[in-house]
């Protein structure tokens, strides 16, 4: 995990001293192994190191190519170094640091060698001839790069907090971003909550020449169909790229952590790897942790004990059910970003906590199943349109709900095949289901504020970046550039970065999301059965327990306890965002009496709508503690 920040002039004139060691000094993590920064002209750079792969343990960064024309600096990995080496020929070695591989791809193809990269990475590319930079993220989401524009100069980091601290940033609100962060339809891909501090999109680039920029999305394919195939076949090709993605996952400078918490996707991780690793594929030091919380309603040791018995391991056991308020405001002012929720630290504080005092600097999840491997209807629609009868009753039929009668199934494939083309909302609904169908500002937001910041327009204006000729893939396509979860996994990964530890999801490998991008829905669904294609792939590699298990852990009671004990209806009413306008207090006033008559019952009935207090508190914080305009 390295954290970045680089500085060019727009006129030309040099770069001060005094700007980079602002921002060196304004970062919010002291990574563990040092801090290294270069300057030459208009431009510079500094790199926060922290190794987590064995090439880069003693790499030099900032990298200048041996002609002193492009200097570079990468956070982050690459996955298919040997692919990439190939390209190269003699131009690399497989000694060769992924920083070094990247600035001789970049060398050679300019921006055309993004499409050749796969891996978790940002970085800046110095042209010192033409004077321009190239700035890149890959597709996902999970590597951040901010910038900004600043008395003459452009400015990019990995963190907000280098860019705002660092520059002496006057602090102004973006309300059109926080409005649809307290909507829970976040949306802006290029947005933050700081008026004139942008995100660059995942899968995007952007070149900076003189004064001017240009940003653009690399990301877009192509993403073919996969040709028919058996399921035998479909599950084969599956196996093949995600033991490719845990392998690249576990290249590690130091043993490394798996997430177990008895799920289907964070067990398939951990057994897959296990199995990898016992037959020869990888030799990392690999051991599972798993977070439990007896007598909760939200414990899952019975299913993650099952995997342990199964494969014959021990995991590490953490439990953390603590909410210290304090320490999350702390966090807040210190990093400038959101608090972290309260079922995310229950299970990865003390996760993180636990390995990084084994030197542990790797920890791999199970994030990615939900978005790739669950399936929809979506492919319905598009079959009707092509005329292809007999693949859309195929298919209708395999994810149709066997427990009612043929005729009805046979209906239901119509209606969803024929609806959606009919009805520009319903194929919204397939397309968009994030904006939850609507364009109408939700009931806890205030009408007027809604309309000021024409909060309609922008979820209107929600569209993806690729163009496909088919819902199916448009729908499939959402968790590359899916908005929301920038917000909620920023201040997780930052965190993580914080204590050392750099977190992995090898479900959300590029190669394998890329694959599921084509295959049938009939692979994925088979209602009720959702991701069927990972219970086919895993087969007895899971016990019994989990490999069928349909339930997931519901963290519900753990954040409406931590909010009840801390708030009351005066102080709800006392939020920032309803002291400015923003949100409706009876709305947050009326989600707190829900919350507590649940309670009462002993969170025995279904969850009552709280989020929106959630968001609502969360802004509160942030407000105070990391704006305070």
């Amino acid at each position: 995990m390295n954290g970045l920040a680089v500085c060019v002039t727009t006129d030309g004139s040099p770069l001060r001293e005094e700007t980079l060691n602002a921002l060196r000094t304004a970062a919010p993590h002291e990574l563990t192994d040092g801090v290294t920064q270069w300057r030459e002209g208009s431009a510079g750079m500094v790199r926060f190191h922290h190794a987590t792969t064995p090439e880069a343990v003693g790499e030099r960064q900032p990298l200048t190519d041996s002609e002193g024309s492009l200097t570079i600096c990468f956070d982050g990995r690459l996955d298919n170094r040997e692919a990439c080496l190939r390209t190269l020929a003699a131009d690399a070695t497989s000694e060769s640091t992924d920083v070094a591989i990247v600035l001789a791809l970049t060398k050679r193809l300019g921006p055309a060698a993004l499409p050749e990269m796969t891996g978790d990475f940002a970085f800046a590319v110095w042209d010192a001839r033409k004077r321009t930079l190239l700035c890149a993220r890959s597709p996902g989401g999970w590597r951040s790069l901010f910038w900004c524009r600043h008395q003459g100069m452009l400015a990019f980091a990995t963190e907000p907090r280098t860019l705002i601290a660092g520059l002496g940033l006057a602090p102004r609100l973006n309300e059109g971003a926080i409005g649809e962060y307290l909507s829970m339809r976040f949306v802006s891909q290029s947005e933050t909550f700081w008026q004139g501090v942008h995100r660059l999109p995942p899968g995007s680039a952007l070149t900076v020449d003189g004064d001017e920029i240009r940003t653009w999305h690399w990301h877009v394919g192509p993403f073919p169909l996969s040709a028919p195939m058996s399921e035998v076949e479909y599950v084969s090709k599956f196996n093949d790229l995600f033991d490719r993605a845990i392998v690249a996952a576990v290249r590690s400078s130091t043993p490394v952590a798996a997430h177990l918490s008895g799920g289907l996707d964070s067990s398939s991780v951990v057994a897959r790897a296990a199995g990898l690793r016992k037959s020869g594929r990888f030799s990392t030091e690999l051991e599972a942790i798993s977070a439990r919380f007896p007598g909760t309603t939200f414990d899952e040791t019975k299913w993650s004990s099952a995997v342990e018995e199964h494969l014959g391991i021990t995991a590490q056991v953490v439990t953390n059910t603590d909410y210290e308020w304090g320490e999350h405001e702390a966090w807040c002012a210190r990093t400038l970003h959101l608090p972290l929720r309260p079922n995310t630290t229950t299970t990865l504080v003390a996760s993180v906590e636990r390995i990084r005092a084994q030197g542990v600097r790797v920890l791999l999840t199970g994030e990615g199943g939900d978005d790739w491997l669950t399936g929809s209807r979506a492919q319905l629609p598009d079959l009707l349109r092509q005329g292809r009868i007999g693949p859309l009753f195929r298919e209708g039929l395999a994810i149709a709900d066997r427990s009612r009668p043929i005729a009805r199934r046979l209906a239901g494939i119509v209606r969803d095949g024929m609806m959606p083309l009919l009805s520009e909302r319903l194929r919204d609904r397939l397309i968009r289901p994030h904006l939850d169908f609507s364009h109408e500002a939700p009931p806890w937001l205030r009408p007027e504020w809604a309309a000021a910041i024409s909060l309609g327009d922008r979820w209107r204006g929600d569209h993806a970046p690729v163009t496909f000729d088919n819902l199916w893939q448009q729908q499939r396509y959402r968790p590359f550039v899916f908005a929301r979860r920038f917000v909620n996994v920023e201040n997780v990964m930052s965190f993580a970065a914080s204590r050392g530890v750099e977190l992995r999801h090898p479900l959300h490998d590029r190669r394998l999301a890329e694959y599921l991008l084509g295959v049938p829905a009939s692979m994925l669904l088979r209602t009720p059965v959702q991701k069927y294609l990972l219970r086919r792939a895993m087969g007895s590699e899971l016990p019994p327990m989990v490999a069928t298990r349909r339930s997931k852990a519901d963290f519900s009671p753990l954040i409406a306890g931590h909010m009840l004990a801390r708030y009351s209806e005066e102080s709800v009413g006392a939020l920032e965002p309803v002291r400015r306008g923003w949100v409706e207090k009876q709305a947050l006033v009326e989600m707190l009496r829900s919350i507590r008559t649940w309670s009462d019952h002993d969170f025995a009935a279904r969850p009552p709508t709280f989020g929106p207090l959630w968001t609502a508190i969360a802004m509160d914080i942030w407000l105070r503690r990391a704006f305070r305009g």
